[in-house]
């Protein structure tokens, strides 16, 4: 007589791959999974995924941290300076006009055009600029520890837009 066994008990046996930090983070990163993960959706479409990497227990700008989007609509690089910006005015309001003026040519040079399915990394090292890629390739950096404050803020600040995104990427109850 044959025995049948449960679906579920085949599942033990089928090996899953280890998700993995981003090749462009593994340098710094060595974690197999995500800090934590979200979303962010556009009226009833997913604008995109994202993801905060660190090897810390506890997030903190302290330690290194990366935060990858894999976009699930396209966006022009304007669209994404400008969303960027006035996030970042969101997250520190005392942010200047000069400072926006300095930081706009600054974004525009890191951030390409992305299309669905396209992925952002930027990868922050205290003391260090935050270095970005599009897809696995360099885009460029930003110095600064207040630009790195301020734009990882975006999603992880309590003055945050998306407190529900917030509380994903940071495993908050």
């Amino acid at each position: 007589m044959a025995r049948k066994f449960p679906l579920f008990a085949l599942a033990l046996f089928v090996a899953t791959p280890a998700l993995a930090a981003p090749p462009e983070i593994a340098n710094v990163i060595k974690s197999d999974k995500p800090f934590g993960e979200g979303h962010m959706n556009f009226l009833f479409i997913k604008a995109y995924n994202a993801r905060l990497w660190t090897d810390s227990p506890n997030w903190s700008m302290d330690t290194p941290c990366a935060m990858e989007i894999t976009y699930g609509m396209g966006f022009d690089t304007d669209d994404l300076v400008e969303r960027t910006i006035k996030e970042m005015k969101n997250v520190d309001p005392g942010l200047s006009d000069a400072d926006i003026a300095k930081l706009t040519p600054e974004l525009n040079k890191v951030y390409p055009p992305v299309k669905s399915g396209d992925r952002l990394v930027a990868l922050y090292v205290p003391g260090k600029p935050v270095m970005f890629s599009h897809n696995g390739e360099p885009t460029g950096s930003i110095a600064g520890d207040s630009f790195a404050r301020d734009f990882f803020g975006i999603w992880l600040s309590p003055n945050t837009s998306a407190p529900g995104l917030r509380k994903d990427l940071l495993r908050l109850k």
